[in-house]
């Protein structure tokens, strides 16, 4: 006998009941639908899924319409994948940018594709789920917010760290006639930030210079702080006309004051430019390295032991030969795994060596002797590991002496740009800093301007006999001394121009004091002014090879055309380049005594040295009698959130 199954009620006893199945369906915490044909358009859907769409409506409705944006073609690709292949596809822990209830929410979805069949076994559409890969909303946007403010925070302070480390080390090295001078610092890349490494180079009476590296223990905060005190005592000692020695050991002395100095290390050579003389000792430091003109090399005596130590110091003698190079050095340069110190040394030697000495080497490097040492050295040494330590270098080339300047053209206006770029070549040649170059420069054009327009107001004299002689020569010490003279008899009554008549007032604010000799020739006529002017020599103290990354933004400054005393300043202004904004807003404002309207809305960053820059300047227009300094940048820009904690005014929007 037969029997009938009836179908339904089969599936019924297999799946249950249809309204108990749909409820349980319909309550899953899931995002879970199923879609029909090529266009994946909504069969059925939980009630999760619906609360996704407006008004709760899903039917018919493309999986686009449930999940707009990146998330609705995650999902579209992954039930194609599955509507093709007849196989159950997926994509996981994708991270795709949505919205939930209105909000943008950044997050990290899986989804799950699997075929759905026909009676006839045909592939009719798929079925479809969609989590949160973390299973709650915004959780991993959250962590990922809350690690990205932490590493924030980090780098903020081991910015402020670095800060006070370029706060304590030299901005600056002498220029001297004989001494070529240049220094590198480059930070540790590991995320303790600076250490405590330092570098001095000091000018002594009779143009002696004494250069000073040194090491102390640790990273942070409180290495640069004891950094910073032994820097000084070490420099109070060599000022007050003791020797290496007597320095290091008053250095010794002081580490019972300051326990974290114990176990410091450093290295203090004297060096006489004239003949090469050195008077050098050494506390625990490594050796430093003499290079030869023909580029052989040798390493001076070790010395005693660190600071802290009660080691016994004593100085020692010896010589730079012309043309030669003297290096010292911290030892986060020779730290390398898996070598010895024999063949750290032997390598540090060969690459100095080459660098300074290596024709091949001076393609596209610094040009001079110095620069191409430090550069190439420290490009070479930390080519593989990086550095995991502060790296510190300084080193001094003995030169020919620089020689003097001297031109004489006649006393036209064409002569002002000539002597601006005879001056400058001579100056470069000398290698000092920009602001230096600068103040020079300006001061002495200020100068022969006032020769053109009132030297010779009053003589009857031939155009050929109308001349401006400029000399300048650097002394010992690293003064340039420059005179810019004429032959006439001076009169004030030159040609009306309100910005005339500050010429004086602003080659003092460049250079500092100067001297007037009126009547200088033999007859009673002509005018000699003399002015003096110390040059440095910018040094790098904060960045280097082994910091790939370049601040983002380099500074800019540019005069607006057709728009006479306006510049835009663009990029990043801190301690590194506060300088060289200075220079700029001297030279726009002719020393602060013309107005001035600066845009600032491109400055990427603005911090405190540049803030500095920024007071000072409107304090100087002040003094002048100036409207002064006035400052734009647009709302919500960089500058301006800096602009308001430093209570200077400003005025929105960009410069007209």
């Amino acid at each position: 006998m037969s029997h009938t199954v009836n179908t339904h009620d089969e599936k019924a006893t297999a799946a249950g009941d249809a309204d108990v199945v749909r409820a349980v369906f319909d309550q899953m915490p899931l995002v879970l639908a199923g879609l029909e044909g090529p266009e994946h358009r909504v069969v059925a859907a939980t009630r999760a899924a619906r609360t996704r769409a407006e008004g709760g409506l899903l039917l018919g409705v493309t999986v686009h319409s449930v999940f707009p944006g990146p998330l609705g073609l995650q999902v579209h690709e992954v039930c194609d994948r599955a509507l093709a292949s007849g196989r159950t596809e997926s994509s996981r822990d994708r991270c795709v940018r949505t919205e939930i209830g209105g909000r943008p929410v950044e997050g990290f979805y899986d989804c799950t594709a699997a075929p759905r069949l026909a009676a006839d076994g045909t592939v009719a559409g798929v079925s479809v789920v969609v989590t949160d890969a973390l299973g709650g909303g915004g959780e991993r946007q959250d962590s990922r917010r809350r690690a990205e403010e932490a590493e924030h925070r980090c780098a903020q302070a081991q910015e402020r760290v670095l800060e006070l480390q370029r706060s304590l080390l030299p901005e600056y090295v002498p220029v001297l006639p004989s001494l070529r001078v240049g220094a590198r610092y480059v930070p540790a890349e590991a995320d303790a930030g600076a250490g405590g490494d330092w570098f001095d180079a000091v000018d002594l009476p009779d143009g002696r210079l004494a250069l000073v590296v040194g090491d102390v223990v640790g990273h942070g905060v409180a290495a640069s702080t004891v950094m910073g005190q032994l820097r000084t005592v070490v420099l109070e000692r060599l000022h007050s006309g003791e020797g290496p020695a007597a320095a290091l050991a008053a250095a010794d002395r002081f580490t019972t004051l300051v326990p974290r100095g114990r176990v410091a290390t450093c290295c203090i050579v004297e060096v006489v430019p004239g003949d090469g003389r050195l008077v050098y000792a050494s506390a625990g430091h490594p050796a430093p390295l003499l290079i030869g003109p023909d580029g052989s090399t040798r390493y001076l005596s070790q010395g005693a032991g660190p600071l802290g130590t009660r080691a016994s110091y004593r100085d020692r003698h010896d010589v730079v030969p012309a043309d030669g190079v003297v290096l010292l050095y911290t030892d986060g340069l020779v730290e390398r795994p898996g070598a010895t110190p024999a063949e750290e040394r032997a390598e540090l030697a060969r690459t100095a060596a080459g660098s300074a000495r290596d024709r091949a080497f001076e393609r596209g490097c610094p040009p001079d002797v110095v620069e191409r040492t430090l550069s190439r050295t420290l490009a070479f040494l930390l080519r593989e590991g990086g550095n995991g330590d502060d790296v510190t270098l300084l080193a001094a080339h003995r030169t020919p002496p620089a020689p003097a300047f001297e031109t004489v053209l006649p006393a036209v206006l064409d002569s002002v740009r000539a002597v601006q770029f005879e001056l400058g070549r001579w100056l470069l040649l000398l290698g000092c800093c920009d602001e230096d170059e600068t103040a020079v420069q300006h001061a002495v054009v200020e100068l022969v301007t006032n020769v053109v327009d009132h030297a010779y107001q009053d003589e009857e004299m031939s155009a050929g006999d109308r001349s401006v002689r400029v000399s300048a020569r650097l002394t010992d010490d690293g003064t340039a001394q420059v005179e810019v003279a004429d032959g006439g008899n001076w009169s004030d009554q030159g040609p009306s121009d309100p910005l005339r008549g500050r010429g004086l007032a602003m080659v003092e604010l460049f250079t500092g004091a100067f001297t007037v000799d009126r009547g200088s020739l033999a007859d009673g006529r002509g005018t000699t002014v003399r002015i003096s002017h110390r040059l440095r020599r910018h040094v790098s103290v904060t960045m280097g090879p082994a910091h790939r990354k370049p601040p983002f933004g380099e500074l800019r400054i540019v005069e607006e055309p057709d728009a006479v005393g306006r510049l835009a300043v663009s990029g990043v202004v801190d301690s590194t380049t506060a300088s060289r904004l200075k220079a700029g807003l001297m030279a726009a404002s002719h020393g602060g005594t013309t107005d001035l309207t600066v845009d600032l809305s491109a400055v990427t960053r603005l911090a405190s040295a540049g803030v500095r820059v920024l007071h000072d300047t409107v304090a100087l227009c002040a003094r002048n009698g100036r409207t002064g300094l006035t400052l734009t940048t647009l709302a919500g820009s960089v500058a301006a959130s800096v602009l308001d904690l430093a209570d200077l005014r400003y005025t929105q929007g960009a410069a007209p």
